[in-house]
């Protein structure tokens, strides 16, 4: 039992120490990165740059997504400043040679290297394009390139090794190259070699005769060409060694990846799928630095990419270079904004106040955000007032009736630049202007304007003129009405709520019954919500309605005797009947008069057809894939032209800097719709194929249009 007791400790330190290696092992931190591919588009106002990386550890294996705290592109040279960048995952295609050795050595292992490529395929990058190439003595590409992994799986699991063939190393990867080249083109599509070979360039096992027309070199070169424009073409490589060592040329395939800025994975059969994961997870680690550049020369640029992670005290860094076909200089950044407050008036009649500001250099602000707080208490007591994009002056009213009584608050005033930064002044203060006010609720004043009878609908209208309060909903009202004439009260009314100007009370019957004018005066009476008492008065002389004439008094009578008038109809029913059947008596007793022929003849009327109006035209517009809040967005177009760019078009989408300020408008001529390409920097591309600029395109049913790299929209008429 007490050796027992002596382990458990002995256990829980062996157990501290391993959890402490794992934690390390998992936050290792990178130690470099590589610039596996660079794409530089030119833009109106800079170059757009795409800078994709990876970071690695000291024996240059990939490694995960590290704890970025800032990362910056900066040109080399005097006179240039650091430029912010984004780092992100990124969405452009990548499309993939898989290279895969069916040469004779590869009769025994074929299956396995199937297998293990097969279930690598499973963690690709979604975004990957796959081509699958067998070789030997000869290559062929047995699936072009697609982005269905089935179809690449159905592939791989078709090869086979061909026995006694030898291993054209080099004349396969220089034609994938040239196939990659034929398929990206111009595009800023990223670009990979995965190479799988258990052997080196060779004709035959043990006779160094080799099987490629091309070298090495010619390789390297090929991958690699001269200029910084030209896209680099990584060649990743997996070698299968055997135990003696084989026939693998271990150092040519780490070389090879190492001269292309690429991956190398070297094991033996035991370990295919590790190999293979490898280089794939190699795929999965690559990141993107987005940047716009607003200097440039004209020419070749060279420039460093910075990143800065937490883990590491110094900056990881890597070179690139990239050409501009004309020089850019950035402008000199506008004036700060500054804000003032001109005036701040209070509205007693609807309890609220007026701001007035004047603001400075407007262009720079995209957001004019207003608060109010407690002076004493420090807590805000109105919400947030946000104004878009501002204008030089502006008058903005602020609700009070949320606010308490002789209490002192401060109005603060802030801005935002249009990366959502608050603006700061000189001082770097973010409350750009602030006043502090004293708020006095003012008390209700009324008065009885006029006071007027309704003889007809039975009521008294009383007329008020109030200030100093809205009285919605707030004050109740009671009153009385006095017989100047007598000093006796006819009429009491209310209690009551005041909501509006204007009262209707029952008309009092002395009032209603008076034949001669006669003098009243009203007393009303306010309650406040504290139950203060304000009171009117007001003296008015009714002037009765004039009495009504004989025919008006009869008919009111029979109105107010139903079995009279009820008499008086029979007796009139009776008294037509009878005229009614005199008259027809008469008329039998003349002589007829002949009818005239009537003409038969029928007329037929055509009716006039009736045509429909055409339904009017429209387009749904669908955003399918865009790095910005764009994505997803679904309008109907029904007002043409329709322009579709980064800012100040009908459907902006702000978040991709490869689309141009206006960059496609849609038309549309009876009921054909058309596209046409602005001049765009990036390009208008439908089915793959750019669009000629400022050329009509008529589309019809549902098409998908790219704009630049990587905004597609869906268009259905």
């Amino acid at each position: 039992m007490k050796k027992n007791r002596l382990l458990f400790p002995f256990f829980l330190a062996v157990l501290f120490v391993v959890t402490g290696v794992l934690v390390v092992w998992a936050q290792t931190a990178p130690d470099d990165i590589v610039i596996n591919f660079v794409t530089a588009q030119e833009q109106e106002e800079g170059i757009a740059l795409d800078v994709f990386f990876t970071f690695v550890d000291g024996n240059g294996r990939p490694l995960a997504k590290a704890n970025i705290e800032s990362a910056t592109i900066q040109l080399l040279g005097e006179g240039y400043d650091p430029v912010p960048v984004v780092v992100e995952d990124p969405q452009t295609p990548v499309y993939v040679a898989l290279i895969i050795d069916t040469s004779g050595s590869m009769q025994n292992v074929i299956g396995d290297v199937r297998q293990a490529a097969i279930s690598a395929i499973d963690s690709a990058p979604p975004t990957a394009y796959f081509s699958v190439i067998q070789f030997n003595e000869t290559n062929e590409v047995v699936q072009d390139f697609t982005n269905d992994s089935s179809r690449v799986k159905n592939a791989i699991a078709a090869l086979d090794s061909i026995p006694n063939k030898g291993t054209c190393l080099y004349d396969t990867l220089y034609d994938a190259v040239t196939l990659l080249d034929e398929q990206i083109q111009d595009q800023p599509y990223r670009r990979a070699i995965i190479l799988f070979t258990d052997g080196k360039d060779q004709l035959r096992i043990g006779d160094d005769a080799p099987c490629s027309r091309f070298t090495y070199d010619e390789v390297i070169n090929a991958a690699r060409p001269s200029g910084i424009s030209n896209p680099l073409t990584p060649i990743h490589t997996i070698g299968l060694a055997d135990a003696a060592g084989g026939n693998l040329n271990e150092a040519e395939l780490r070389s090879m990846a190492a001269d292309t800025r690429a991956f190398s994975a070297i094991g033996g059969a035991a370990n295919l799928g590790d190999l293979f994961q490898e280089i794939l997870d190699g795929l999965n680690s690559q990141l993107v630095a987005r940047a716009l550049l607003c200097d440039a020369q004209e020419g070749e640029n060279a420039a460093v990419l910075a990143i800065k992670v937490r883990e590491n005290d110094a900056f990881l860094t890597g070179d690139f270079g990239f050409v501009s076909s004309r020089e850019y200089v950035c402008q000199a950044p506008p004036p700060p904004a500054k804000i003032r407050i001109n005036s701040l008036q209070y509205d007693a009649g609807n309890d609220l106040y007026q701001l007035s500001l004047g603001m400075a250099n407007p262009e720079t602000i995209r957001r004019l955000i207003i608060n109010v707080w407690d002076a004493r208490g420090g807590v805000q007591v109105l919400p947030d007032r946000i104004f878009e994009n501002p204008d030089q002056t502006m008058i903005v009213e602020l609700d009070a009736s949320v606010l308490e009584n002789d209490r002192t608050y401060r109005i603060q005033v802030q801005a935002e630049d249009e990366s959502g930064l608050l603006i700061e002044d000189e001082d770097e203060n973010v409350v750009l202007a602030e006043k502090e006010f004293t708020y006095i609720r003012p008390q209700p004043t009324f008065a009885i304007q006029s006071v007027n009878p309704d003889y007809e609908n039975g009521q008294l209208l009383l007329d008020l003129a109030v200030e100093g309060l809205n009285t919605e909903g707030m004050l109740t009202y009671e009153g009385f009405i006095v017989d100047e004439s007598t000093g006796s009260k006819v009429s009491d009314f209310g209690p009551g709520v005041l909501d509006g100007r204007q009262l209707q009370i029952p008309l009092p019957e002395a009032i209603a019954a008076a034949e001669e004018p006669t003098g009243y005066r009203v007393t009303l009476t306010l309650i406040m919500p504290d139950q203060t008492r304000a009171e009117a008065l007001y003296e008015f002389t009714p002037i009765p309605p004039p009495k009504p004439g004989l025919g008006t008094r009869v008919m009111q009578a029979l109105a107010n005797n139903p079995a009279i008038s009820g008499a008086i109809v029979v007796v009139l029913l009776f008294t037509a009947v009878l005229i009614l059947f005199q008259n027809r008596q008469k008329k039998k007793s003349k002589p007829q008069t002949p009818r005239p022929p009537v003409d038969k003849t029928n007329v037929f009327m055509t009716p006039s057809p009736i045509v429909a109006a055409p339904a009017a035209s429209r387009l749904r517009l669908r955003v399918i894939q865009s790095p910005g809040a764009a994505a997803g967005k679904e309008v109907v177009i029904e007002r043409f032209p329709y322009v579709i760019g980064r800012e100040g078009c009908d459907l902006n989408i702000a978040g991709d800097l490869r689309v141009s300020r206006r960059h496609l408008e849609i038309t549309r001529q009876g009921d054909r719709f058309f596209v046409t390409d602005l001049g765009s920097s990036n390009g208008t591309y439908l089915e793959n194929k750019r669009l000629p600029v400022r050329q009509l395109l008529p589309i019809s049913g549902t098409q998908e249009i790219r704009l630049g790299v990587q905004t597609i929209i869906e268009l259905k008429t």
